[in-house]
């Protein structure tokens, strides 16, 4: 039993050094640049065949770098909304945008690895036609739902479309916004990064309570 612990913690180490090895050299290089064998090098492995052992392909690699980070952040997520819901129960459109950003901002500030997920990914994630289906498809607390339920309360002058519209956009910005912070070399740390976020959620309040002008009425009805 314990050589099968250790053979198992080996191949967690092992698995984990991969994934900040590729999240490293990606916020470099961008993770179509990096080879194989300088991910096996920066991983201090021995053996390429350690990469397809574990993770079948460097996109399977990438997939599980993915699936860990957006669970991480969706955890931070339920933490912060159930301390938020605490607080309030029904809590402002500030509030909520501060949800859709803040866990992300946290664990920049305290996880080196998340900061360079974000800064090598996070303008990539922006350009997805859908770019929170990953995220909302492993939301196992059902987080994001129950925000957008709280947003579409709040706003009663947009529709459906044009709220699942505000939202795709506020995400994309979102997620730009935040790549472009992950490169500045104090991002998440002081008093520039705390009004950078401040002011990124007043930015993000302005997008969803805008009025819809009429000429996007008039593009709607076309």
């Amino acid at each position: 039993m314990a050589a099968l612990e250790a053979r198992q913690a080996r191949a967690v180490d092992t698995r984990n050094k991969l994934m900040r090895a590729m999240e490293k050299l990606s916020a470099v290089k961008g993770s179509e640049n990096v080879s194989v064998k300088e991910l096996i090098e920066e991983a201090g492995q021995k053996n390429e065949s350690v990469l397809q052992y574990h993770f079948g392909s460097k996109a399977g690699l990438l997939a599980a770098i993915h699936k860990a980070r957006f669970t991480q952040t969706q955890v931070k997520r339920r933490k912060m909304l159930a301390e938020c819901l605490a607080k309030n129960a029904s809590p402002s459109v500030r509030d909520l945008c501060h949800l859709m950003v803040g866990p992300t901002f946290q664990l920049c500030k305290s996880d080196t690895g998340h900061r360079q997920w974000v800064e090598a990914w996070g303008a990539k994630n922006a350009a997805l036609v859908h770019p929170s289906l990953e995220e909302e498809a492993i939301d196992e607390g059902n987080s994001v739902q129950i925000i957008k339920s709280l947003f579409k309360s709040s706003l009663p002058h947009l529709d459906d479309t044009m709220f699942e519209n505000r939202c795709l956009n506020v995400i994309r910005f979102s997620n730009l916004s935040m790549s472009n912070q992950a490169r500045e070399k104090a991002g998440f740390s002081g008093r520039k990064a705390e009004l950078f976020l401040s002011n990124l959620v007043d930015l993000l309040v302005g997008m969803f309570k805008a009025e819809v002008s009429d000429e996007t009425e008039l593009c709607l009805r076309k």
